[in-house]
C-alpha cells in the first residue's frame, strides 16, 4: 500500500485549550499527529516538568505522535531592538531564565514529546533588520540541535522580520544548514500582504518539510477556515507536493478563528483534505 506524501496533523490548541480536547479531536478525525503549542493557555515552554512529562504521556497513551514542538522562540525583540506589536506569545512566560535556558528547555522539551522537530521565529520586526542579524542566536540554536538530532523550522510569520515566502528562501540560501529549514505558511503570507508566486513556492519548497495551514479572507481582513477565503490552496498544495516529490510533508492546520475554534478547525481540515490528492 503506498503512503501519501504528507502527513496530517493540528495544533491541538487551535481546537481548545485543553488537551484532552485537540486529542479527542485527532483521534475522531483518523489523524495519527499532533502538534503542541500551549495546554490550557500556557505556553508547553512555560509549563513546570511534571505538567509537561503528563501531557507527553496523555499523547503517547492516545496512540498519537507529536509532529512538531511550535516554540516561540525568536518571537521576541532583536536584543536592542523595541517591537511595535509582540503579536500573539499563546501563554508564553520566560519565568525569569536566560535566553540560553530557554534554548536549553526547547530541546529538552521537544525531545520528552518525541519529536525533532521545533518551529522558530525571526526576531520581532524592526528597521534595518539584516539576515545576518540572526547569527549569534541561529548558531546556538544549530548547536543544540545537533547535539539533540533535531531539526529547526523558521517560520514566515506577519509580526517577525521573515515574513514573505520570498524572506524565506534569502534565509535558507544564506545558511543552506541540514538543521534548518523553511516551515511555510502560505496563510500568514497572505494575512502579512505578500503573497507568495507559483516561483516563490518553487523556491521554497526545497527546503520544507513542514508546513501550516489557514486561509484568509482579504475583503474582510480577518483568517477563515481553509476553503472560505481566497487563496487558492489546491493548486499550491498541487505545486508543493510536485516540488517535494520523493519527501514526506508535515501539513498542520493551525485554524486562527478564536471565536469558534473546534468547528473552524473541523471545517479546515475538510477544506484541507478537499485539495490533496
Amino acid at each position: 500500500m503506498q503512503h501519501p506524501p504528507y502527513t496530517l496533523s493540528v495544533i491541538t490548541d487551535e481546537v481548545s485549550p485543553r488537551l484532552e480536547d485537540g486529542i479527542a479531536f485527532a483521534i475522531e478525525e483518523g489523524l495519527t499527529t499532533v502538534d503542541v503549542r500551549s495546554i490550557d493557555a500556557v505556553n508547553f515552554l512555560s509549563l513546570h516538568r511534571p505538567a509537561q512529562e503528563r501531557a507527553a504521556a496523555h499523547i503517547k497513551a492516545a496512540g498519537l505522535t507529536v509532529g512538531c514542538l511550535a516554540t516561540p522562540l525568536l518571537k521576541w525583540p532583536a536584543p536592542g531592538k523595541s517591537a511595535a506589536s509582540m503579536g500573539d506569545q499563546f501563554g508564553f512566560d520566560a519565568g525569569g531564565r536566560s535566553t540560553e535556558d530557554l534554548y536549553g528547555d526547547a530541546f529538552e522539551a521537544a525531545a520528552l514529546l518525541g519529536t525533532r522537530n521545533l518551529r522558530i521565529f525571526s526576531f520581532l520586526t524592526y528597521d534595518g533588520f539584516r539576515i545576518e542579524d540572526l547569527r549569534p542566536d541561529l548558531e546556538v540554536l544549530l548547536q543544540l540541535a545537533d547535539k539533540y538530532d533535531a531539526v529547526l523550522h523558521v517560520e514566515n510569520e506577519p509580526v517577525c522580520n521573515i515574513r514573505s515566502v520570498p524572506d524565506l528562501v534569502r534565509l535558507m540560501e544564506a545558511w543552506r544548514h541540514p538543521r534548518l529549514r523553511a516551515l511555510l505558511d502560505i496563510g500568514n503570507a497572505w494575512w502579512a500582504e505578500t503573497r507568495p508566486s507559483e516561483a516563490d513556492i518553487v523556491a521554497v519548497m526545497p527546503y520544507v518539510s513542514q508546513m501550516h495551514f489557514k486561509d484568509y479572507d482579504g475583503k474582510a481582513q480577518r483568517v477563515v477556515p481553509m476553503g472560505q477565503g481566497d487563496i487558492p490552496f489546491a493548486n499550491l498544495i498541487r505545486l508543493c507536493l510536485e516540488v517535494a516529490k520523493g519527501r514526506t510533508l508535515g501539513f498542520s492546520l493551525e485554524t486562527h478563528v478564536p471565536s469558534r475554534p473546534a468547528e473552524a478547525t473541523r471545517e479546515s481540515l475538510a477544506g484541507l483534505r478537499a485539495c490533496l490528492p
